[in-house]
């Protein structure tokens, strides 16, 4: 096989023997196109098997006793005899099957596996490992681990390969469709004895000190037996280093041209002048705070400056987001353009509209709200009234992308929890305003370190004051069997005149889990018969828009005391006199989560209460309990979760990473960006732009925002 000519790493995977039409069609399904592809894909965990050992000098080792620190041996041989039989007491299939390496003899002990006696064949090559036990005839190995290495009498089974596989570390790979491990590790194996050395790409400054690419996957598929097989299955060797560094730095230089692109673009310049400034103190229900003033300040040089402003505005619960989008939006509607809000769900855009009203008072006339269940001719009016210019202020969700929407003069974009949208869809919107300006805002705190590197693109403010009069809020956690306190606290308050939240994590009692929760159901039952005659409302994401919009309104107007959600609630409801939240299944949340549900309460003048009902997962939640700073809790969040899961499942606008970690590789991400910015300013060579066109494709460089 190494006779064979060398390939580039670029060259399709379909160029391999071995790969009929179904084994190449599920490479593609796992996005495996590339040899590089393939090899990029890396074993998900190691088995140190130890060296391999002669059979004839098991008997000079000595056996340890304790079965919890047993030596794992790993031995080769040819099977001389297969055995099957039942135990006399519990009836028990016994397979035994004598090893052979021509240096002596090992019994291999399997218990209810009957098939092995049938598939396992004398004059097999076999390799086996485990910890050893004393038999009564000498040694013997019981429920080892097993590989066939060749059938009896074919030396060709592996194509002369089976070296790799005696190996001290295993490397174990996911199963793809058709493909098995075996034949995963033979793939891995051609195209590494095949494979080409890359040009180098990384700037020597990432470089230094690490190993080159083919080295580095050849070191990880298959690891020297001196490896640490512990930094092998943390994925930090230096060899995943170099993969991690190559990952970010092309993520660091499609974010950094993003930028580079958009600061050389002409921006719609916002004219400024002390008429505007008296004007938006009119809307103004009270002094903005000092943070307030300082992020207003910054999105006021944007929209002057004759760039196109790109702002990432974070800020924690209760911070005052809302108050600074309208001041931004609000600078552009009354010099003539039109500013558009664009909220992820319907509670919380029509909680945007009512808060807009206010502020306008009476010209909230000139506000219009845009939601994709509206009645055929109130949307006909409403993108009328949108395309005229009459109204200056949008505030919507998806359906602003829709096609039919056509704005006057669109300048500004303010995005409600970016994370929630896809790139494309942004872009979609964008579009319908030429070059609008952009604002962004993070509900949930990201921190700051990762925010820089994640969102490089984007300018950052940060709004870390709470505006007068938010209350600190005492969080506790209960055991499900202390759970009577938390309807005790309930029953207090709704007693004093105020209102109260119970949070259900599931409509269903098996939703995304095969634990049995506490439904949404049993839950209001359970309510009404502890609060009975209190007027409660229940509402989740099953219902239709106008329904729970009518059952959300009852409960802000007072009507209703006690409101049962799942976390439709969880940005943008405003009551300030509720003033206890209970949340049950607890461990069901992420951190994050838990603190944006804490914020709906706390919003008044009155001492208010965040309890968790749990039985699993106590240390974890007891974050929430030891601090309310949003983000030192999204940074736990982040170290127990990882990005995936913490922004949402595979998230528009995150790279698929294959080695490289957001949260633990925070560092490299940071010198990649530096090592980014010095490249482009100094002109990429042409083995870097070839790499980074290779890596926009398999990182979806394109989609990040």
């Amino acid at each position: 096989m190494s006779s064979l000519a060398t390939l580039p790493l670029s060259t399709q995977v379909t160029v391999l023997r071995g790969l009929g039409p179904a084994r190449a069609a599920a490479l593609q399904d796992a996005g495996i196109h590339t040899l590089g592809d393939l090899l990029m894909q890396l074993p998900y965990r190691y088995v140190d098997r130890g060296s391999i050992v002669k059979l004839g000098d098991l008997e000079l080792r000595s056996f340890n006793p304790d079965l919890e620190d047993r030596e794992i041996i790993t031995v080769l041989g040819e099977i001389h005899d297969v055995r099957q039989s039942l135990t006399r007491i519990q009836r028990m299939a016994l397979t035994e099957v004598l090893l052979n390496d021509g240096t002596g003899m090992l019994k291999l002990v399997f218990f209810n596996q009957p098939y092995l006696g049938r598939s396992l064949k004398i004059g097999d090559r076999l390799l086996a490992f485990g910890p050893l036990s004393q038999g009564r005839g000498g040694p013997e190995m019981r429920g080892p681990q097993i590989e066939l290495m060749a059938r009896g009498g074919n030396e060709n089974t592996l194509g002369g390969l089976e070296e790799i596989w005696v190996r001290r570390f295993l490397p174990l790979y996911r199963k793809l469709g058709p493909i098995s491990s075996l034949v995963r590790k033979k793939l891995v194996e051609e195209v590494l004895l095949r494979a080409h050395p890359p040009e180098e790409w990384l700037p020597p400054e990432l470089c230094r000190h690490l190993p080159g690419t083919l080295t580095a996957l050849r070191l990880l598929h298959q690891p020297p037996d001196e490896s640490d097989g512990r930094l092998l299955n943390l994925r930090e060797t230096p060899a995943h280093e170099r993969l991690a560094m190559e990952e970010l730095f092309a993520f660091a230089l499609g974010v950094e041209s993003r930028r580079a692109g958009r600061l050389s673009r002409r921006g719609l310049v916002v004219p400024t002048s002390q008429n505007l400034r008296e004007r938006l103190k009119s809307f103004l229900p009270f002094h903005l705070t000092g943070a307030q003033r300082q992020v207003f300040k910054e999105i006021v040089d944007d929209l002057t400056s004759g760039r196109v402003m790109h702002r990432l505005l974070q800020g924690d619960v209760g911070s005052g987001k809302t108050l600074v989008a309208f001041l931004s939006l609000a600078m552009v509607a009354e010099t003539g353009g039109q500013g558009a809000l664009l909220a992820p769900t319907e509670v919380l855009a029509r909680q945007h509209a009512l808060t807009f009203e206010r502020l306008l008072g009476g010209e909230a006339h000139r506000m219009q709200l845009l939601l994709g269940p509206m009645k055929a001719a109130e949307k006909r009016e409403a993108l009328a009234r949108i395309a005229s210019g009459e109204v200056r202020y949008i505030v919507g969700t998806h359906a602003l992308f829709q096609e039919a929407v056509r704005f006057r003069d669109l300048r500004l974009v303010v995005v409600d929890e970016q994370h929630r949208f896809g790139v494309k869809q942004r872009e979609a919107l964008k579009q319908k305003g030429g070059d609008p300006h952009w604002l962004v805002m993070s509900a949930t705190p990201i921190p700051r370190s990762l925010a820089l590197s994640l969102f490089g693109d984007l300018d950052q403010s940060v709004l870390d004051e709470l505006p007068p009069g938010r209350q600190p809020i005492t969080t506790k956690l209960l055991d499900t069997d202390a759970a009577e306190r938390a309807w005790d606290l309930i029953e207090k308050e709704l007693k004093a005149g105020r209102q109260a939240f119970v949070v259900s994590p599931a409509i269903d009692p098996t939703d995304e889990s095969k634990v049995r929760l506490r439904d949404i159901q049993a839950m209001e039952s359970l309510l009404r018969a502890r609060f009975p005659g209190m007027d409660l409302e229940v509402v989740h994401g099953r219902l239709k828009p106008d329904d729970m919009a009518a059952r959300m309104d009852r409960f802000v107007r007072g009507d209703a005391k006690l409101l049962l959600a799942t976390t439709v609630i969880e940005v943008g409801v405003d009551v300030p006199n509720a003033t206890v939240m209970v949340v049950d299944h607890a461990e069901r949340f992420g951190l994050s989560q838990l603190h944006q549900l804490r914020g709906r309460v706390g919003r008044g003048v009155d001492r208010s209460f965040f309890v968790m009902i749990s039985s699993a997962e106590t240390e974890r939640l007891h974050v929430l309990v030891e601090t309310q700073d949003g983000f030192k809790i999204a940074q736990k969040d982040l170290e127990i979760r990882g990005p995936g899961e913490f922004f949402g499942t595979r998230q528009a606008g995150l790279p698929q990473f294959q080695v490289a970690d957001l949260v633990r590789d925070r560092r490299l991400l940071q010198s990649c960006r530096e090592a980014a910015a010095k490249a482009l300013a100094e002109g990429l060579s042409e083995a870097q732009k070839e790499w980074l066109q290779r890596e926009r494709v398999r990182l979806k460089l394109a989609e990040v925002s």
